[in-house]
Order: structure tokens, then sequence, then C-alpha cells
């Protein structure tokens, strides 16, 4: 289906329709990046992954996405990322963008489109250890402490001219630890998302590997890969440390929760867990029905009513820093006299 895409993308351009050329490029990207997921380390998952991102680069060129491409100074090297930027001249407030398990940054963009932009907020999607290029390209695993990335990429938003880091947001999907972990032990961060709870991810794929479960999100190879462990049994260990027990209670921004009530992926129980948890005094747990639609993980049944909502929950939240930021700081009064 990529091949079929790119074909199309080519005859396309011969005709001179670039931005037509370029959505073709951008559904190739997503079924590269698609099935590679389905593929075990080694050269064809490579090949894959190169392939996607060749995809994804033409679409960039052809189609006008606001996307710039930073490189943020970190404990495990490099990592790269998109700022996809906010429809504004003054300097933004943004939301950090963060995968499940092993979301990759480009398929982050294509998740949650321009909606943070058209809502005046910038948005960086980003690969952090165990995901995307680090894990790929440099074999770094996942780590347990992820406010130690948090901290350095919002130290690097710090120094952005374009970005207000009085009002710094993050998001996670799927795999709800990196973030709600992140905004818990990073108080700089004013507002949490969780796009699918977590509670006890060692507890999950426990039952999983247990069950040898059919239909999971991800494939059981991918575990020990993201880990950093040679064995399935070393990575049942290890994923021990991803429990937000002990965390959530120091979180303190606003904190939103959505999950599906046909969630196959998290009992819909984790996720009450994580909101009964929760330090914050404004906190919602969002549980969207079968009846509603929206009721799979991550809501991919209907994922356009939950992006929307936690676009339009991000604005509100940060325009309340931004307010309470102007009250702490009035501009200077200027006297003249006459």
């Amino acid at each position: 289906m990529a091949q079929q895409q790119e074909d199309e993308a080519v005859l396309d351009l011969k005709e001179g329709y670039r931005r037509s050329a370029g959505a073709r490029d951008l559904r190739a990207a997503v079924y590269c990046f698609s099935g590679e997921r389905q593929i075990p380390p080694g050269p064809e998952k490579s090949a894959s992954y190169q392939a996607a991102r060749a995809s994804f680069e033409k679409a960039i060129e052809l189609m006008p996405l606001p996307l710039e491409h930073v490189e943020v100074n970190a404990p495990d090297g490099i990592l790269p990322g998109y700022l996809i930027q906010a429809a504004t001249k003054k300097p933004a407030p943004v939301v950090i963008f963060y995968s499940g398990f092993d979301v990759l940054k480009e398929m982050l963009s294509c998740f949650i489109h321009e909606e943070f932009a058209h809502r005046g907020i910038s948005c960086l999607v980003i690969d952090t250890p165990g995901v995307g290029e680090p894990l790929r390209l440099r074999n770094v695993a996942s780590r347990p402490d992820y406010e130690v990335p948090t901290r350095a990429i919002v130290d690097y938003l710090e120094t952005r001219a374009d970005i207000d880091s009085s009002c710094i947001g993050i998001l996670g999907i799927s795999l709800g630890y990196y973030a709600p972990r992140s905004a818990a032990l990073e108080r700089r961060i004013k507002a949490c998302v969780a796009w699918g709870a977590i509670w006890d991810d060692g507890v999950v794929w426990q039952k999983r590997w247990a069950a040898r479960s059919k239909g999971i999100s991800v494939p059981f190879f991918q575990r020990p890969w993201v880990m950093g462990t040679k064995t399935m049994e070393e990575a049942l260990e290890r994923v021990k440390q991803w429990t937000l027990a002990d965390v959530l209670p120091r979180l303190k921004q606003p904190f939103l929760i959505l999950h599906g009530e046909n969630d196959l992926a998290i009992p819909l129980d984790d996720a009450r867990k994580a909101h009964a948890a929760a330090g914050s005094t404004d906190k919602q747990l969002r549980i969207f029905t079968v009846a509603q639609g929206g009721a799979e993980h991550v809501q991919a049944d209907q994922p356009d009513q939950a992006r929307q909502l936690i676009a339009d929950w991000f604005a509100q939240r940060l325009s309340q820093t931004v307010a309470r930021n102007a009250l702490k700081n009035p501009p200077e009064q200027i006297s003249f006299r006459v």
C-alpha cells in the first residue's frame, strides 16, 4: 500500500500537483511506519524504518507543514523532534507530546495534526529513550525515570524566544506513564494529559505474557527490545519499575485522563486507580463509551473527538497559566512628565 501511494505521488508530481503528491507521501510514511512496528529488529525492520522516514521527509518538502526539526541534548544523547509551531507571532505555550510504547515522532505529528497550532499552542513531538531514532539508530533503551530526559527537553524549550516556557504542558499517548511521571517530578510542567491511562505496566505485561495474549497492541518481541534486555524474563523484571503508584500522589498540576470503555490493552480499572491517586485538585477521568464512540484503546475507532478535547483542554489550562503569570508580573508602568 505504501508503494502504491509512492507511485501515485510520482504521477501527481508530473502533473505539478505538489500538495497532492505530499499527501500521498505522508500516507505512504504512515503505512511504512505501521508495518515496521510489526517486524522484529533486523535488516528488514531497518529498511522499512528508513523508507518511512524518506517518505515523511518528502511529504514535509512538498506540503507546507509547519514543522521545524529540532535536537535536544540529553543525558542519553541527542533527542530528535519536530516542533509544530503555533499560529501566532508572540511567544507561545507549548505541549510536549510523548510516545506510548515506541510510537515514533512522525506518527505523533500525524495523530495531533495542527490542532494545537490552531489554538495558539506549539507542540513538540520527540523521539526519547526507547523510542524512534534513539532506539533504532543508537540502541538507547527506555528508562523508568523519564523526568531525566524531560528536564533536558524543558531546559531546551527555555532557550527559545518563540516559546513561553512558563506555560509548558505534557501529553502522553497509549502508555500513560511517561507524561504523568514527568509532570509529577518536573514542576516546570503546568498541565498533563494521559491519552490512555496506565497504573502498573509490570502487572499488565506479566498477565499478557502468562496468558500469551493475542490481539495485544504490540508484538511480544518489542518488550525486550525497548527495555534493552536479551530475554523476556529480564524485560518482565525490569518493567516492574514502570508503576505510578508512588508517583501520582506527587502530581499537583491539572490532570486529564482519557480512556476507552472497551480498551483491550489497559484495563479501565487502571484508569480509575490513576485518577484516584493523582494529587491534583483539578483532575478529570473522561471515559469514552461504546455508545459515544471512542471506546477502544486511545479512541482508535473515533480519535478526532479525543484529539479535539485534548487540544481544547490544554488551551484552557495553559491560558489560565498565562493569566496568572500576567497578574504576578504586570507590565511596567511608564509615567510621563508634562
